[in-house]
């Protein structure tokens, strides 16, 4: 036999096909295993067995149908073959690495330093790679991570020869390899992964010699060798609504609405749709949902932490070290000093006793405070707080939160037991938190709709699904550099294949991830806010395409949304909005009203004096050296910059104008800009402490339109003459930082998205609409009163 592989885009049929190759050997009467993720196994089930499913033919029951993860895989081959190991389960691999770590550094480490080794670890044990070919002669972190490796390793042996999951991986290749014959099973199908390792291919590879493997993937691996993959066929055109949303409190609601009006109708079944979201905006659609009816199942993971005794126990720990106004609220004795805390808006140690002795509540604030500190043995000590302090303040919580609290006592000593190997005192509270927050709490769902992350979604398919969030960031891969080993040193992914290294980190996979998302159902709505608290936000434009209607209307879903007293709504006229800069755009796209209310009343009182330094030097395009000593006598709090940074400062121009001619209908207005050749630096000066580092910088540059609006219009007006356009962000009494390091030009998806997004606000900026655009930035607006139609909540 051979192994067969089967190649496909995201729903263009490959479950389908397993599904008959499964239902086939179930009636064979042979033993099938379906491997895939854990988030599949019932949607898995259902569509091999329900009728009425997406799979009109499923038979009812099967008889030798067996739905495994890979873990399961390993663990049954070497069951069978009587090599089992004791595994490291969940925390307890978080606690080896950081018991290796502190034997490298000779000091316990905190828990994130220790995740970190523990996953670079896990990675280089992923692709099978020792920890000597990590290499690091000349890098003091990467010797860190091989010595710490190598510790780790050592570790385990000393644990009775515990195995953790990787081990069991690298294991049960070893197996196949050597006894193909070690598979119970008499078909595997591998199905709902967007890429395998290299050991699972091997793996597989070597099942394949004697047993008939089936594995489906988007693409066919490179670098390793396989047979000639089976092509299913091309996705089907699927419906994808496209809208966009005021902001996302308005946008999760029309959702909620939408989903009540499809299963009212009676058209879909709760397991036929689900709601797709980034993982920040998970938990206030479960809120939500309860006000609307609608039943929305939370599928995402859950830890001690998530569960009321366990978010308790973590304020407690974290109260002495990080006291802030939500970890006093936990303590009912301390509720008046968490009142006083919200209302100053204050949080951590000094600022909190501090506001104790202003409130006479000095006595319950260093009785906690005592309470919390680990006396004696950290064990003795965790005991107390879990027995007896714990369902004290357990008795004012909701009455179903004290419910499993026997069980969540058993697992939170164990957790306990685990960090007290590592600290005491500060440490072992800091330890105890982190795992708390590691160790998995299993959970039986109910049947509902499916609220889901895009990795939960993966590998599914619904008959009707809702894609919320669809802008820049939200979704996607998350590539980015490792700290231990960078790009420059890992392979190729065809050679990390063939020769078992680890790969590059950036290899594109964002389009795989929206490409996947867009075929999660027959029917895909997929909707976007245009702002947020922090601002305007950037849709993702391989998600929403070129631009979206706005919601449609849905009827009311919640007894609050029943209509009630009309509200005023003023009669705006067209009023003249000055100039069409592309930062006036921005704000202007935020709201109209705002900014034409803010252009009327004026600067509200004297700038800061770096503004008026920011202006002095746009004010004429050269900075010669009498106009430096006039600045530098001008402001004294920045004689000491100008005068070390003189060279450069020299250099720039400033108040640059893109394009430069009158008559352009938008244009940039640049801090300063210096070009040499074909390379273009803009600069934008920024308050003393607005940005601390590179990233806050880049941060900073794309909540701007100016700087990339400017590099496109460079890199297009000047084609050839500009081929590279850099942007530095320099605080003021700074140095200056350089952000997108390959240089802008790699940026044009977000340079081609404020482009459009100038050309959308503009059209209406023209024509003097002034009309108000209600949102979360009303609770900042210095004219809300003025518009009526803000709502600051």
């Amino acid at each position: 036999m051979a192994l067969s592989l089967w190649v496909g885009p995201p729903g263009s049929g490959r479950t389908h096909a397993m599904l008959a190759l499964a239902r086939r050997g179930c009636a064979d009467g042979r033993r099938v295993w379906w491997v895939g993720l854990p988030a599949q196994r019932a949607a898995v089930y259902r569509r091999a067995t329900l009728p009425g499913t997406a799979d009109a033919a499923a038979p009812g029951a099967l008889l030798g149908l067996e739905f495994l993860t890979l873990q399961q895989v390993y663990y049954r081959l070497l069951a069978r073959a009587r090599e089992l190991h004791p595994l490291i389960i969940g925390s307890g691999r978080l606690v080896l690495v950081g018991e290796a770590l502190a034997g490298t550094v000779g000091a316990v480490p905190a828990p994130g330093e220790a995740r970190l080794f523990a996953q670079a670890i896990a990675e280089a044990k992923r692709f099978g790679v020792e920890p000597p070919a990590l290499g690091g002669d000349d890098d003091p972190e990467r010797r860190r991570l091989v010595e710490t490796f190598e510790r780790y390793e050592r570790l385990k042996a000393a644990e009775g020869g515990a195995w953790d999951y990787d081990d069991f991986r690298a294991a049960a290749r070893e197996l196949a390899e050597r006894d193909p014959d070690a598979c119970e099973a008499d078909l595997l199908i591998v199905d709902g992964f967007r890429e395998l390792g290299p050991l699972e291919l091997r793996l597989f590879r070597a099942l394949a010699e004697r047993r008939e493997v089936h594995v489906t993937l988007p693409h066919a691996p490179v670098g390793l060798e396989l047979p000639e993959p089976d092509a299913v066929g091309t996705a089907p055109e699927r419906s994808v609504e496209r809208y966009r949303a005021a902001n996302p409190v308005a946008e999760a609601r029309w959702v909620l609405r939408s989903l009540k009006r499809d299963l009212a109708a009676g058209d879909y079944h709760p397991l036929d749709l689900a709601v797709i979201a980034p993982p920040e905006r998970i938990p206030a659609l479960a809120t939500l949902a309860d006000e609307y009816g609608v039943p929305l199942v939370d599928e995402t993971p859950r830890s001690l932490a998530d569960c009321v005794p366990g978010r308790i126990l973590v304020e407690l720990l974290e109260l002495p070290d990080h006291p802030t106004a939500s970890g006093l609220l936990a303590v009912p004795e301390l509720a008046e000093l968490a009142d006083a805390a919200l209302d100053a808006g204050v949080a951590g140690a000094d600022a909190i006793a501090a506001l104790a002795e202003r409130l006479g509540l000095e006595a319950p604030w260093h009785a906690w405070l005592a309470r919390l500190e680990v006396q004696d043995e950290p064990l003795a000590w965790a005991r107390r707080l879990v027995g007896e302090v714990l369902p004290r303040l357990l008795a004012h919580a909701p009455a179903d939160a004290a419910a499993d609290l026997a069980v969540f006592q058993e697992r939170a000593l164990r957790a306990a037991q685990e960090a007290s190997r590592l600290a005491d005192g500060a440490g072992f509270r800091a330890w105890w938190a982190a795992l708390l927050r590691q160790s998995a709490q299993p959970r039986e769902l109910p049947g509902g709709v499916a609220l889901l992350t895009a990795t939960l979604a993966s590998g599914r398919h619904f008959r009707r699904a809702y894609l919320l969030g669809a802008n820049e960031g939200a979704y996607g891969a998350d590539e980015r550099e490792d700290y231990f080993v960078p790009e420059d040193d890992r392979a190729e992914p065809p050679d990390s294949l063939a020769r078992l290294g680890l790969p590059l980190r950036f290899q594109g996979r964002d389009l795989a991830v929206f490409e996947e998302l867009l075929a999660r159902a027959d029917e895909l709505v997929v909707s976007y806010a245009e702002a947020d608290q922090g601002g305007p936000l950037v849709p993702e434009p391989l998600l929403v395409g070129d631009g979206a209607p706005p919601l449609p209307a849905v009827p009311a879903g919640s007894a609050l949304e029943l209509p009630g007293e009309p509200s005023y709504s003023a009669e705006l006229q067209a009023v003249d909005l000055g100039a069409a800069r592309v930062e006036a755009l921005r704000r202007y796209a935020t709201c109209g009203f705002r900014y034409w209310g803010e252009r009327r009343l004026g600067d509200p009182g004297p700038r800061p004096w770096y503004d008026e330094l920011r202006a002095a030097l746009r004010a004429e395009p050269r900075l010669e050296p009498p106009r430096l000593e006039a600045l530098a006598e001008r402001f004294p709090e920045a004689a000491g910059w100008l005068h070390a940074h003189r060279e450069r400062l020299q250099a720039l121009t400033y108040g640059v104008r893109l394009p430069q001619a009158d008559d352009a209908a938008v244009h940039a207005l640049l801090d300063a800009a210096e070009r040499d050749g074909e390379h273009a630096t803009l600069v934008r000066f920024t308050a003393p402490d607005a940005v601390l580092d590179a990233e806050e910088a880049e941060a900073y540059v794309k909540e701007r339109w100016t700087e990339l609006w400017a590099a496109g219009h460079l890199l297009e007006r000047y084609r050839g003459r500009v081929k590279r356009v850099d942007v530095t962000v320099w605080p003021l009494l700074g140095e200056p930082l350089t952000v997108f390091e390959r240089g802008i030009s790699y940026r044009w998806r977000q340079i081609a998205t404020r482009e459009r997004r100038a050309e959308q606000a503009y059209a209406d900026f023209a024509r003097g609409d002034a009309s108000p655009r209600p949102g979360f930035h009303c609770r900042t607006c210095p004219v809300v009163d003025v518009c009526r139609e803000g709502r600051p909540t």
